[in-house]
């Protein structure tokens, strides 16, 4: 099956280019946990990446991770398709609208990704990296600013507004602690499970 014309994207940047996406992500995780604590004593710790846009980040997240966390650290990766993930370990196909498989993870990490889901469903992808936590974990969601400011529903190139305000307010109705965060390129929204 051809790549979609946003992982043919991916594919075609550099080493270069994947290696400051990792830093620049690196940077993001160790602002979040200045601001938080991780409250799990997981060995290795468990961490579900939700959505990954090249088979070469799968490494540098467990990289990152344990750069950031100074701990052993163990990388589950889900996507909805996962060809473009084909050779790396620990991948599966599921689609993080529905219930994670073999819970529960320390972390949920989900790096701009509910611009990819259409807004009927970006709450129950929010709910289900929560419902996965183990207690003292945290599902983290990073946003760019643009998918949140935008004014519109729909985005260029088939993607989708964030309405954050609306899901922080779901929230707090549900009693689902979480903290935002101010990061250079948007908010991470981080919810922790007590």
């Amino acid at each position: 099956m051809p790549l979609s014309v946003y992982h043919q994207k991916y594919l075609d940047q550099s080493e270069e280019e994947i290696q400051r996406k990792a830093d620049a992500k690196e940077q993001e995780l160790s602002t979040i946990f200045q601001e938080i604590s991780l409250n799990t004593d997981s060995d290795p710790l468990r961490v579900a990446v939700l959505g990954c846009g090249d088979k070469r980040l799968v490494a540098h997240h467990k990289k990152v991770f344990e750069n950031v966390l100074k701990r052993a650290v163990e990388i589950t990766t889900f996507d909805i398709t996962i060809d473009h993930l084909a050779g790396e370990n620990n991948v599966f196909q599921h689609d993080c609208t529905l219930a994670l498989p073999n819970p529960s993870y320390d972390i949920t990490y989900a790096h701009v990704l509910l611009k990819f889901i259409e807004p009927t469903k970006q709450f129950a992808l929010l709910e289900n990296s929560y419902n996965a936590l183990k207690s003292g974990g945290v599902a983290i969601h990073i946003f760019d600013q643009e998918e949140i400011d935008s004014g519109e529903e729909q985005l260029p190139g088939g993607l989708w507004a964030v309405p954050l305000a609306q899901w922080k307010e779901k929230l707090n109705d549900l009693g689902i602690k979480y903290k935002e965060v101010s990061l250079k390129y948007g908010p991470a929204l981080l919810l922790m499970k007590d």
